[in-house]
């Protein structure tokens, strides 16, 4: 198991896209490196996630462990971090290439998406039983499944887990136009758009309505009004530091400490190791989660900044190839999480039965699980990219 993980983290990179005066052949000589960092930030990302998400007592613990920082939100910031540094090279080739480009992706997402959702409701048509786990909103008939899948499709039907990778799309959708705003120098009016939004959100725009009724578009645990500034401030820094090389943001020591001590606050409120208005409960409008309250939004910020000043200041400390690995493959790792936690549904409660050991066992198998799609979606890449390589000089396969 060791060397086959040692091999396959070590397979070609993810997909790299150059500017368009780059000739193929020298993309295939000299690509952009990526920077490790990222990567294995989305990999730690989408390993806490999932065992959040198993439920398991190491998951409860890792769960906003900093305060009120959450795995989902460093994913999604991330995310459009990464999306800054690639699609701005895309945005040089004109707004058409980028709208392409990424309604191109946004479909991407969405197959993902879907075909996991198909996959996890054809094996329950097949074993009505799973219903009991799955707690999907259908019956065992397959009219109703096909209903479900419509709703599901459309985004107005999100079951649990099944929420973020739809605000992704959208995101995704909406990105043309933050990009050529970037681009033509008015960045800190798209940012401040994009805050303007996001206090909508807090005043009560996106409201999922009653709570009972599962179909409605974005009912799920993430409203899109509020995530987007996380996501559109990752697209910033990532535009500005990663593709113009352009440092904005530095450490200062003052500023150090004003983050520290918030993100100390933050714990406060997250353990509860202080007396604190009710407002301030999780779950109330200040720290609402599905809204990103305020006291997520200044926690973030404040813990995202400290992670930066420590990634530029000790560089290798964030060097972890394994994560990295899941990170470079984030999409395929983050569809098939979604499919192994309900998969392992019917296990969990046998686990936690033995013991709290036996349930953090459980979880770092279902961990060590996403290796699986990581890899297979390597060697599809690298089998891929050999082919094109085959046509490009006019060789046979």
């Amino acid at each position: 198991m060791t060397t086959f993980i040692d091999r396959i983290w070590r397979s070609p990179p993810a997909e790299r896209t150059l500017p368009a005066n780059t000739s193929p052949s020298r993309s295939q000589t000299h690509p952009p490196a990526r920077d490790i960092r990222i990567d294995s930030l989305r990999g730690l990302m989408l390993v806490e996630i999932t065992l959040v998400h198993t439920g398991c007592p190491l998951g409860r613990l890792s769960n906003e462990m900093f305060g009120r920082v959450s795995a989902a939100a460093g994913f999604v910031f991330l995310s459009g971090l990464v999306a800054g540094a690639v699609y701005s090279r895309t945005a040089e080739r004109g707004p058409q290439a980028l709208a392409r480009r990424c309604l191109r992706r946004c479909c991407y997402i969405q197959a993902y998406h879907v075909g996991t959702f198909a996959l996890l409701l054809g094996m329950l048509l097949l074993e009505p039983r799973l219903s009991e786990h799955f707690r999907f909103a259908l019956a065992s008939s397959g009219a109703d499944a096909a209903r479900a899948l419509g709703y599901f499709a459309v985004w107005a039907y999100q079951p649990v887990y099944f929420d973020i990778l739809p605000m992704y799309a959208l995101f995704v959708l909406a990105m043309p136009a933050a990009l050529l705003a970037l681009r033509s120098g008015r960045g800190s009016a798209m940012l401040l758009v994009s805050l303007a939004v996001w206090g909508c959100a807090q005043a009560g725009l996106g409201w999922r309505g009653p709570i009972g009724d599962p179909f409605g578009l974005f009912r799920g645990d993430f409203n899109p009004i509020a995530w987007q500034f996380v996501f559109f401030s990752g697209l910033y820094f990532g535009y500005a530091h990663l593709h113009q090389k352009r440092r904005i943001v530095m450490a200062q020591p003052l500023l150090v400490a004003l983050c520290v001590l918030i993100c100390l606050v933050g714990l406060t409120m997250r353990w509860e190791s202080a007396a604190w208005p009710e407002s301030f409960i999780h779950g109330a409008w200040f720290t609402a989660k599905r809204d990103y309250g305020a006291a997520y939004l200044v926690n973030f910020l404040a813990f995202s900044y400290l992670v930066y000043c420590l990634a530029v200041r000790s560089p290798r400390a964030f060097s972890w190839p394994p994560l990295a690995f899941l990170g470079r493959h984030s999409l395929q790792v983050f569809s098939f999480h979604i499919f192994i936690v309900y998969l392992a549904g019917p296990l969990r409660w046998r686990a936690a039965a033995h013991g709290s050991i036996a349930y953090d066992a459980f979880g770092a198998v279902v961990v060590a699980t996403l290796f699986i799609p990581a890899g297979l979606h390597a060697r599809w890449r690298a089998w891929r990219d050999h082919r094109r390589r085959l046509d490009g000089t006019g060789a046979t396969a």
